[in-house]
């Protein structure tokens, strides 16, 4: 019988060396052998699927819990050295693929996750595909991240909501979809409600339904709503959970600075970052940079100019990747031709924001806007408020 290693194998199956010698542990690669710390693969083996839908799976759905970061009430900042002294190899994995993401170590996030996206356990699967998804979006990797909805998706269109036994399940199945299509605006059809299954999570994950519940009242503009969901969230918390906390302040700021309440997102903005310094978790920021609308130049980019520029090189390569799925015509050229200070600026003008508001908010001058928006205009080939706003919705 003739042999190749796991990396000859990983490549063949455009999958990481991880992914290979994991599944060979679990003898899903049929006559793999082990010699001495390495894996030889029969070769031309593939993978053999297990049925992730037996009731094996289903006695089993709670041994892990998806999401472990946001319902951890970490009070530190040694969260990382925490997750590293879990004894489950899975369990670590699973937990520090999440904290590698919102660190921004996105590589790390995707080695980690790849293998358990044919995990017989739904809640690996789920869990990871999730994570997949949004650390594919800032490399060359798309198609990832469109395979990663996809097996999400699918769950989706399997729910059995008339089992209460699988009530929990369910609801952590519909917040992964809900994730996805909320924040990528991929077009799921069929996924229910997540306010419907909110009682079925625990307490983090509550709050992380209630984010995106504001998240939702923020997409057509009711403002005052989205703060109100998310600051109940806050308000209602029973633990300190850093991560769901973040989400929310970031909400607040997003939608005040919508009201032009400037003091009040400043306020919410510098919760956030006191989070995310302490431990070293910027993605958020990352996903919401294109709608924070100057928030992080104000009040960061000079007092912790190396943060502020690792947030804004993530946020180039995240915002390529949205928008390349979002698949909107000319959505991509904001963030490829813009600066970031410009893109700010006609996120702002295009929404009826005054010159001298915008130099308050920025700490510029008003005849600094002026050129920027001139500049603006010459960039993107339009000649109006109007039009910049046309295009900025397209």
């Amino acid at each position: 019988m003739k042999f190749e290693t796991a990396a000859q194998t990983a490549a063949r199956l455009n999958v990481t060396v991880r992914a290979v010698q994991k599944w060979a542990k679990e003898g899903r690669l049929k006559g793999a052998q082990k010699v001495g710390r390495d894996w030889m693969i029969p070769f031309g083996t593939t993978i053999n699927k297990k049925d992730s839908n037996s009731v094996q799976n289903q006695k089993t759905q709670l041994d892990y819990v998806p999401y472990p970061l946001f319902q951890i009430p970490y009070t530190s900042g040694d969260a990382l050295e925490y997750i590293k002294n879990i004894v489950d190899e899975d369990k670590r994995n699973l937990n520090l693929l999440q904290m590698y993401y919102f660190m921004g170590e996105l590589d790390k996030t995707i080695e980690l996750a790849e293998p358990y996206l044919n995990s017989s356990n739904i809640n690996y699967r789920i869990s990871c595909a999730m994570f997949y998804a949004f650390a594919n979006l800032c490399g060359d990797h798309i198609h990832k991240t469109r395979f990663a909805a996809e097996i999400i998706y699918n769950e989706i269109e399997k729910l059995d909501l008339n089992n209460p036994k699988l009530a929990e399940q369910n609801a952590l199945i519909i917040f992964a979809a809900v994730v996805v299509k909320t924040q990528l605006h991929i077009p799921f059809n069929n996924v229910p409600l997540i306010e419907g299954h909110i009682k079925y999570m625990p307490e983090g994950l509550k709050m992380m339904a209630c984010y995106l519940s504001a998240y939702k009242a923020y997409l057509i503009g009711d403002y005052e709503r989205s703060i109100g969901i998310a600051q109940t969230a806050i308000n209602c918390a029973i633990n300190h959970y850093p991560l769901c906390l973040m989400y929310c302040y970031i909400m607040c700021a997003i939608d005040y600075i919508n009201l032009l309440k400037s003091d009040m997102a400043n306020g919410y903005i510098q919760k956030a970052w006191e989070i995310a310094h302490k431990h070293g978790v910027f993605m958020p920021f990352v996903e919401h940079y294109s709608i924070l609308q100057g928030l992080l130049e104000k009040n960061f980019k000079k007092s912790h100019q190396k943060d502020y520029e690792y947030i804004i090189s993530l946020a180039r390569k995240y915002n390529t990747g949205w928008y390349t799925v979002y698949n909107h015509r000319n959505k991509g050229k904001v963030s490829l031709e813009l600066t970031p200070t410009e893109f700010t600026i006609a996120m702002l003008y295009s929404r009826n924001w005054r010159a001298k508001e915008i130099a308050t908010q920025l700490h510029i001058s008003e005849r600094t806007v002026s050129n920027y928006i001139q500049v603006i205009y010459e960039k993107l080939n339009v000649n109006s408020r109007k039009a910049l706003e046309n295009y900025v919705l397209e």
